[in-house]
């Protein structure tokens, strides 16, 4: 009896400082991250040598702590894999607050941002799941940033190649107001989804609804900002949703779209389609200012008439080339 008794006294204080220990290891991983106030939560590492990732987490969330201790545990494997700094801040936002980097994802906390040593644009971290991972985390600092390409009439099918069978890869192209007061939030969320989306060969992009992309708006039926299309293999989808719902977008651009209805790309428009669309344009400009609209009509037809004989030179030119060819 006494030699069993001695040998659980001598198990149990083997056993005490692996508790202790093990304690004292989980409240590191759980104060790894420091809390910051408003003022403070954006500014760069005060030493400026390490990377800063800033976690956004509702106050009235039943599960802050234990969101609190995911970012934590995914800072301390980043750090542990890669040798680097990560500076981990994060703040506790109360319902309805705004959040001060982007304020359209108040709605989808929490959400996290990175800082990149030596930049100075905080990146959002969006992902389909609401825990952030070390493995995640470390991918991204090993990236490149993704960039958001600007899109216009003179480059659109260019770069997306949209009607010739998308060997760029494929595009999430975002349709936004330049005069749109939350045009930098939208943004940067653009931005967090073109990073996530990189393992997809999904690039993201933004066409910003003035007279230089107007034909380009047309072309998609784009009659009011905020509307996102996605662009895969000579096709295009409709989004439902809008960038604010970010995870929505995100499950959208990855298998979403196959439930969704598919729309044939339109040719990009030629040459001679801008210069009829300038003519009606410059036609249509007398309207009203007191000029016959049988002589608009006149000046239509002949137009017409001259494009038609153009057409037709060329193609004699064609037939002519050939034939000479042939004798």
């Amino acid at each position: 009896m006494k030699i069993t008794c001695i040998a659980f006294l001598i198990i149990l204080l083997l056993f005490i400082p692996t508790l202790i220990t093990g304690n004292s290891d989980s409240n590191k991983k759980l104060h790894l991250c420091q809390k910051v106030e408003a003022t403070a939560a954006t500014k760069p590492s005060a030493n400026n040598d390490a990377h800063v990732l800033l976690a956004h987490i509702q106050h009235s969330d039943s599960n802050a702590d234990k969101q609190l201790a995911t970012v934590s545990t995914a800072v301390s494997h980043a750090i542990q894999m890669s040798g680097q700094s990560i500076e981990c801040r994060y703040r506790l936002l109360s319902a309805g607050e705004a959040d001060p980097l982007a304020p359209q994802l108040t709605a989808q906390l929490p959400v996290a941002y990175l800082l990149l040593l030596g930049q100075t644009d905080w990146q959002p971290l969006l992902f389909a799941e609401t825990e952030l991972t070390g493995d995640k985390l470390l991918a991204r600092l090993t990236e490149q940033p993704a960039v958001v390409q600007d899109l216009d009439d003179g480059n659109f099918e260019g770069l997306t190649q949209a009607a010739t069978g998308s060997t760029t890869g494929h595009w999430l192209v975002a349709f936004l107001d330049p005069k749109d007061a939350q045009l930098s939030s939208k943004t940067r969320i653009l931005t967090g989804l073109a990073q996530s989306l990189r393992p997809l060969h999904v690039s993201a992009a933004r066409v910003l609804l003035t007279e230089a992309s107007h034909a380009t708006a047309a072309r998609f039926g784009i009659a009011k900002p905020n509307s996102l299309l996605l662009f895969r293999s000579g096709a295009f989808y409709k989004l439902p949703h809008q960038l604010h719902s970010w995870r929505l977008v995100l499950a959208f651009a990855r298998h979403g779209y196959s439930d969704a209805k598919k729309f044939p790309v339109p040719a990009a428009p030629t040459p001679f389609d801008h210069a009829v669309d300038a003519v009606v344009a410059f036609l249509l400009s007398f309207n009203g200012v007191g000029v016959s609209p049988v002589y608009i009509a006149i000046c239509a037809g002949l137009f017409v008439l001259m494009a038609c004989i153009i057409a037709v030179c060329l193609c004699a030119g064609k037939g002519l080339s050939k034939v000479t060819k042939t004798d």
